[in-house]
Parts: structure tokens; C-alpha cells; sequence
């Protein structure tokens, strides 16, 4: 939940304001005459909005690939089992004529991503 204060609580209660952007780690606004004027941030949160807007697209997949796996897998052998019974369905699919040629599957995934 968003905290707003006035612009003299920046001046009268700074302690105060400075605990709360610590210890919840979100924004407090600060307004001046009614209207939005200022957006106060601890130096820790600051540094990790900056750090996430800085990562390069590598890592960022990187990291989202990590954390999708580490939230379902268990162990890289939960992760090689699934693999394979996917492969193995997929190969089994084909068997049985409900393939789809590459060209066909790579088009209908660039047009479900966007990826164009």
C-alpha cells in the first residue's frame, strides 16, 4: 500500500519517513500543495530497482529460467524425467500423424510471441 505524506512531514518527521522506506523497502510519495511532487526510496530499495533496470537481456533469461526451474523441479533428474516423457510424447505424436512440420510450428509460435 502506497504511503503519502505531505511535503512538511519530509521536513518534521525525516526520521520516521527514513524508518518506514527501510523497513518496508516500498516508496513513500510526498506531496506539495495537494499534488504528487516527490518519491522518497531507501538507498537499498534505489539499488535493486537500478541493478534489475541495468541487467542485459541475457541474464534476465537467465535468471527467469533459473527461477522457473528452481519452482518446479526438485532436482535436475525431476527435470531429465519430464524431458523425456515430453520428447517420447512428442515422438509418439509424430507416430501417429498429429505432427506438424517445423516451418509450420516455428510460424504459429512466432505469431503466439510476437516474435517477429
Amino acid at each position: 500500500m502506497a504511503l503519502i505524506r505531505p511535503c512538511a512531514d519530509l521536513r518534521n518527521n525525516y526520521n520516521e519517513i527514513s524508518r518506514i522506506c527501510h523497513e518496508t523497502k516500498e516508496p513513500v510519495y510526498i506531496t506539495r500543495n495537494g499534488a504528487n511532487d516527490l518519491v522518497i526510496l531507501s538507498d537499498e530499495a534505489f539499488k535493486s530497482i537500478t541493478n534489475a533496470n541495468r541487467e542485459s537481456d541475457d541474464e534476465k533469461i537467465e535468471r527467469l529460467i533459473s527461477e522457473h526451474f528452481d519452482k518446479h523441479y526438485a532436482t535436475f533428474e525431476d527435470f531429465k524425467k519430464e524431458l523425456c516423457q515430453k520428447l517420447d510424447d512428442a515422438l509418439n505424436e509424430i507416430k501417429e500423424g498429429k505432427g506438424i512440420p517445423m516451418d509450420i510450428a516455428v510460424a504459429e509460435m512466432e505469431e503466439k510471441y510476437d516474435l517477429h
